[in-house]
């Protein structure tokens, strides 16, 4: 955790959760004296339980589609240990299989507003800001294929393109009005 201060006496864990429409933080207070147990996710509170007399057990939320669970174990006398699984998988597991089999990329408007668009590696679906691209239109190039859509005024590529190489295989590349964008 870093800011104490931002976070309620009760708060003992923090995590930061990647997701097609951005990162969230989830933030969970855990009362150890009345068993009250708080979630909020990015800073608005999801799940809220006031007196519980069993200290352990697993706290399940939904952040759109994707299932949550805080486990709450004992890890010694009056002490806990806090794990989130997201889908069945710890936190770490879930973020290695997101940086496997989806390309993130931010881009900037004109007017100042940050986009995120990701890229499902096994579906080729697109999404921005979590939203499924719909009206893309995608080509055939040498090598690969080219999907084309737009994000306000920005005409946006996706290169998708064999590297040539076995160990490196299919590359994604992001274009913004013909300029390269870096992956996250």
């Amino acid at each position: 955790m870093t800011e104490k201060t931002k976070y309620n006496e009760d708060t003992v864990a923090v995590w930061k959760l990647p997701l097609a429409d951005g990162i969230h933080e989830i933030e969970f207070e855990h009362g150890t004296a009345t068993g009250k147990r708080v979630i909020r996710l990015d800073g608005k509170i999801v799940r809220r339980k006031d007196w519980m007399f069993r200290l352990v057990g697993d706290e399940v939320f939904d952040i759109d589609k994707i299932q949550c669970t805080i486990k709450v174990e004992p890890d010694g006398l009056f002490m806990y240990s806090y794990d989130l699984l997201v889908d069945g998988k710890s936190l770490e597991d879930f973020c290695e299989y997101i940086s496997k089999n989806r390309s993130t990329w931010l881009i900037t408007a004109d007017n100042g507003v940050e986009n995120r668009i990701m890229l499902d590696k096994a579906t080729m679906d697109i999404f921005v800001n979590g939203t499924q691209v719909t009206d893309a239109m995608s080509e055939f190039i040498e090598n690969g294929t080219e999907t084309h859509f737009a994000v306000g005024e920005m005409l946006v590529t996706i290169r998708t393109e064999h590297s040539c190489d076995k160990k490196i295989g299919v590359v994604h590349s992001l274009f913004v009005n013909d300029a390269i964008v870096s992956e996250l």
